[in-house]
Parts: structure tokens; C-alpha cells; sequence
């Protein structure tokens, strides 16, 4: 997921074939695109017996996709021509990767089990 995200974020502005009309809708895809990361890191760590309110579960969860975001967002600004670090994109991000864990955590303990050690 995580390359899949750097892909999609360094790729040129004009090489995405959306053509979509919706106001700020790439703030929207952010927030998914960062919610799914998170959601995924939570499953997997959960299934691997960790707790969702775990010091590891939060770092990997919601501080680690965030400083994902941060990075790709500088690596935008600095080493591509057509797109520029936006500080609103990272609040997406952060907002997503925050949302998908609080939905994970919720949601995975009621629907999947923890792997046994």
C-alpha cells in the first residue's frame, strides 16, 4: 500500500487520468488513501497479537503513515516539476491514517482473530 501511495503522489500531476470536478477531492483521496494505510497496518499488527492501545500499534499505525505523508510531500516539492509539497494534503493524510485506526481499532477485535503464539 505504501509504495502504491508513493507511486500515486510522485507521479506527474498531468499523468493521473482524473478528470473528476469535485472541490478539493484530492484532499479526499489523501484522507482514503492514508485511512486504508493505517486500517492495514493496524489489521496486521493486530493479528500479530499486538494491543490497539499499544505504544507499537500507535507508532506504526498513525505516527509512522504520518511522517510518510510529511516525507512525500517534501519529496514533491523538491524533486518534481509538477507537483509542490502541499501542508493540506499532509493534514489529510493525518486525518485519514487517524481515522483508520480509530475504525480499525473498533472494528478488526470484532471481526478477526489474533494469531496465536
Amino acid at each position: 500500500m505504501a509504495l502504491t501511495i508513493l507511486y500515486l503522489c510522485m507521479m506527474p500531476g498531468n499523468d493521473s487520468n482524473f478528470d473528476i470536478k469535485i472541490p478539493n477531492m484530492d484532499k479526499y483521496v489523501h484522507a482514503v488513501m492514508y485511512f486504508v494505510l493505517s486500517f492495514t497496518i493496524s489489521l496486521n499488527l493486530y493479528q500479530e497479537y499486538t494491543k490497539y492501545k499499544s505504544m507499537t500499534m500507535v507508532m506504526w499505525a498513525v505516527v509512522i503513515p504520518i511522517l510518510f505523508g510529511g516525507l512525500i510531500e517534501v519529496m514533491q516539492d523538491k524533486f518534481t516539476v509538477s507537483r509542490t509539497g502541499d501542508a493540506l494534503d499532509l493534514l489529510a493524510d493525518a486525518i485519514g491514517a487517524i481515522l483508520g485506526y480509530l475504525f480499525a481499532s473498533w472494528f478488526v477485535p470484532r471481526h478477526f482473530k489474533q494469531n496465536e503464539n
